[in-house]
């Protein structure tokens, strides 16, 4: 139970990468918040929390907008009685390109603002509480697209490049107060943004013509994957606990990859 006695907030945890987080830290003791826009989805995951033992709260939530952070995190603080740890795990993907020429100026927008400028919101808002109590742990989920510098979807890439890059200033900026600041670069899960994809590179004829999405997806994880095995929501959300937990309480400023050995 490395997080007995805490409470977290995760951002985007009805579903996906987000929801393994919210399992995996609720399993290790903590309670959390499900910050999320499909607040019926947070719903279902706090029940799942609360069979766990732990206590939820399902909250409707816009990370592009600072004044619902300010509320989620007073809110949090009412009905669980402090804050600490943030995962800020909201995010979303941009069309291709591929060339970058591809792309349009809404594209750019959009995964600027719910990538990056929500991680700066919900952190501006919540270090002047964590420099008051001297603790916290930030955890921002980036990706490998960022370290790797994926053509396909150039905005997303530049966007989760800059959830690293922010991460480390903030891990400078914060270190001094105690609090730890840590990105996680997922590697090739299979979400509705795989889905979606695999599905588009099938459709596109040439060397993945005729298989299924899933059967793309596989392809791809035997071609890119060193370990041969495609990565879980639950991999994310193991590596979320450690780097809450007092375990990793001198480590500040990394991105961890988990992904199979992709970038190496």
């Amino acid at each position: 139970m490395r997080l007995a006695g805490k409470v977290a907030i995760v951002t985007g945890g009805a579903q996906g990468i987000g929801r393994g987080i919210v399992l995996c830290m609720a399993k290790e003791g903590a309670d959390i918040a499900i910050a999320d826009l499909k607040v019926e989805e947070a719903a279902k995951v706090a029940d799942e929390v609360k069979a766990l033992g732990r206590k939820a709260l399902a909250v409707k939530a816009d990370v592009t907008k600072p004044a619902d952070f300010e509320a989620l995190f007073e809110m949090v603080k009412k009905e669980l009685g402090k804050i600490d740890i943030l995962v800020n795990n909201a995010g979303v993907a941009s069309r291709p390109g591929n060339p970058f020429t591809n792309n349009v100026e809404q594209d750019w927008d959009l995964v600027w603002a719910v990538n990056v400028k929500s991680i700066f919101f919900a952190c501006k808002a919540i270090a002047p509480y964590f420099i008051q109590r001297k603790a916290g742990k930030i955890i921002n989920i980036a990706s490998i697209a960022g370290t790797m510098n994926s053509p396909n979807m150039p905005p997303y890439s530049v966007s989760k490049m800059g959830v690293v890059t922010f991460t480390k200033i903030m891990a400078k900026d914060l270190a001094a107060h105690g609090i730890n600041v840590n990105a996680i670069c997922p590697g090739i899960l299979w979400t509705a943004f795989w889905q979606e994809t695999a599905d588009r590179m099938a459709k596109g004829g040439g060397q993945y013509a005729g298989m299924t999405p899933r059967q793309v997806f596989e392809s791809r994880v035997n071609a890119i994957v060193p370990m041969k095995r495609e990565q879980t929501p639950e991999d994310i959300g193991w590596a979320a606990v450690f780097l809450a937990s007092d375990q990793a309480r001198s480590v500040t400023g990394q991105a961890l990859h988990v992904d199979g050995g992709v970038v190496m």
